[in-house]
């Protein structure tokens, strides 16, 4: 993986999002409680959030880790699975105008993305970095 430190804005990251969704099968977000106050308002704000995807949703699994941190200190996350499919993709670009832009309070956060299982990309917006498969990173700069 290569570790990118900036954003990818506007055009960019709608071309990024349909390089991803041709080289993954499904991505994901995360929910962390770690700053939640009112964790049930919160979900149901997430839920209003991707009511028009909720039947692309795999799982939500409540984790302690996942690409792009560890709680160590027993916090834990909602992790969003969805299917790529022209809904899902659809979403992605119309929710955010940057890879960045996955960061809460008004968005989820550490936008991922998976090819059976391997993790193809995985952001931190609010650390300002993300890592890239190779492969893919090249296929994007070629594009640009």
């Amino acid at each position: 993986m290569v570790m990118i430190m900036k954003d990818i804005k506007g055009k960019s990251y709608k071309q990024l999002i349909d390089i991803l969704f041709k080289h993954s099968d499904t991505f994901a977000f995360v929910e962390s409680t770690q700053w939640m106050e009112f964790e049930s308002d919160r979900l149901a704000f997430v839920d209003q959030l991707i009511s028009d995807i909720k039947v692309h949703l795999i799982e939500r699994k409540v984790q302690t880790k996942w690409e792009t941190t560890r709680h160590t200190d027993g916090n834990k996350a909602y992790v969003y699975y969805f299917r790529n499919n022209n809904a899902t993709k659809l979403f992605l670009k119309e929710y955010s105008q940057s890879l960045f832009g996955w960061i809460g309070p008004e968005m989820p956060e550490d936008l991922m993305f998976y090819r059976k299982d391997q993790c193809i990309l995985a952001a931190c917006s609010h650390e300002g970095y993300f890592g890239i498969e190779d492969e893919v990173w090249r296929e994007f700069l070629s594009k640009k």
